[in-house]
């Protein structure tokens, strides 16, 4: 590409002093006095002229398709690591789903057993209290009978 100080200003665009219309611009204000040599050198530069515009053309058009073809690949390419990363985070959700079943699984089964454990040392506690109850009685009983006998 050419750098802006090789263009003149025309307008409010930047032209190419070598390109197709500054060309044209040139062959067209150099009329002189030999009439059809000049004319001859005219046409033949006028032909030169869309020569060279169509080869430009040609050479915009195949850019274009490079791009557009690029575009293409950087599109599917895209596409295709969306598809990968939607695929590993949902095999992702998967496995931390998984996980957090058997881990209320687990939990769910502990807290049963601690519950069974907790009803286990009620009941051992109520009878432990009524073992104390009746051995204070006794004890009560015992005391008395001594306490009976020593009168």
């Amino acid at each position: 590409m050419k750098n802006s100080s090789e263009f003149q200003k025309f307008g409010s665009t930047y032209e190419d002093p070598t390109g197709p219309k500054s060309q044209l611009m040139n062959s067209t204000t150099g009329l002189g006095a030999t009439g059809s040599a000049s004319l001859k050198g005219k046409l033949l530069s006028l032909e030169e002229l869309v020569r060279s515009i169509t080869e430009e053309m040609n050479y915009h058009k195949k850019e274009v398709q490079i791009l557009r073809s690029e575009k293409d690949t950087l599109e599917s390419v895209l596409n295709m690591k969306i598809v990968d990363v939607r695929k590993s985070l949902m095999n992702e959700i998967a496995r931390v789903e998984d996980e957090m079943k058997r881990h209320f699984a687990h939990q769910k089964s502990e807290n049963s057993r601690l519950q069974q454990q907790i009803t286990q040392l009620k009941g051992e506690k109520t009878s432990l209290q009524q073992q104390l109850i009746g051995l204070q009685r006794r004890i009560a009983e015992l005391e008395n009978q001594i306490g009976n006998e020593d009168t």
